[in-house]
């Protein structure tokens, strides 16, 4: 068993909850909670993540052959994603407008249920006569859904990267080439589409070639895990100014890199919290189930019934008893399976 001697279980923790009370203050349209909205910037938290993913999947695959690899990865993300997706399927049916008939022999629950089986939630986010409510800027059923895909396609391409690191005499020049390309691609696809406004363009620097810059970084952190370890200090201060300089100004050139140098750092700083996932591990739940429970409470009225901060607080609770009771009933078990 691989020593635990990071709080990455922590980091990931943190920004899913800074995911699930950012949708709170944007996707309920509410005074009271948008205001707060700058508190809790969901895309960073997503490309936390990212980074985390990349040096946690290539921990995974350096310990596996690439069948056990794909074994693990999949009882990891499949079990909880497909619950969630047949569960919203088959439950959202009793809020939304249509009768059973109506929605069960929609061709629109059909498109749901086989696009977001096949992580394909763009082409058909939405349930027929579902979350259709004044309280909410979008009728989508799950927000979140939309960086699995990126994550799965990641799962792909790291034997691919660990080849080519392993066998090569520079896997640094590997790794910058790979950044620098991630950039320039996301920034080209920006340019593209501010000239000739087309917003697909945008949609398409938040897919994964524009991440990997992301990813790298966290690949990075693993392949000289020893080396920064010992350097992590020294890297801190340089890492924030440029963070805070090119948050400040919207740029995403060396933002990744420091963001990917503070996350590392805190990993291997913050040593009380190295075994803060000991009764479970619930990030993942709360991630992906927090977006259907927020609309739920706010399609039925629930939510405005109890007011902002008493709506606020059953929502969380809610979010963690789901996370906790995914991780103890399908999630632990399925990893454990033979």
């Amino acid at each position: 068993m691989i020593k635990r001697d990071n709080c990455f279980d922590f980091l990931r923790f943190l920004f899913a909850m800074i995911v699930v009370i950012g949708h709170l203050t944007c996707i309920a349209q509410i005074p009271q909670l948008q205001q707060f909205s700058f508190l809790f910037p969901t895309g960073l938290s997503v490309t936390g993540f990212f980074v985390i993913s990349g040096f946690l999947i290539a921990q995974s695959y350096d310990y596996s052959t690439w069948k056990t690899y794909l074994i693990k990865r999949a009882r990891r993300l499949l079990p909880a994603y497909v619950f969630v997706i047949v569960a919203c399927t088959i439950g959202l049916s009793l809020v939304s407008t249509l009768t059973f008939k109506e929605y069960f022999t929609s061709i629109d629950t059909l498109k749901y249920l086989g696009a977001n089986l096949c992580f394909l939630n763009f082409l058909h986010p939405s349930l027929p006569g579902v979350f259709e409510h004044p309280l909410i800027n979008d009728n989508s059923v799950n927000p979140a859904l939309w960086t699995l895909k990126i994550e799965v396609c990641f799962y792909l391409c790291v034997p691919i990267i660990i080849y080519i690191l392993k066998r090569s005499k520079h896997p640094a020049l590997w790794m910058a080439s790979i950044y620098i390309l991630a950039v320039i691609y996301q920034h080209g696809c920006y340019y593209i589409e501010s000239t000739y406004q087309a917003p697909i363009w945008g949609i398409l620097a938040r897919q994964l070639p524009g991440f990997m810059q992301y990813f790298i970084v966290g690949i990075s952190g693993y392949i000289y895990k020893d080396r920064f370890i010992r350097n992590k200090n020294l890297l801190l201060i340089p890492a924030l100014l440029i963070f805070v300089i090119e948050y400040i100004f919207g740029y995403e050139i060396l933002r990744p890199l420091a963001f990917g140098i503070i996350i590392l750092w805190c990993a291997w700083s913050l040593k009380a919290l190295n075994n803060f996932s000991k009764y479970g591990d619930i990030s993942y739940g709360i991630y992906i189930y927090h977006g259907p429970i927020l609309k739920l409470l706010l399609c039925t009225g629930s939510f405005a019934a109890m007011g902002a901060i008493g709506g606020s607080i059953v929502y969380i609770a809610s979010v963690l008893s789901a996370g906790w009771l995914s991780w103890h009933l399908l999630e632990k078990h399925a990893l454990k399976r033979k």
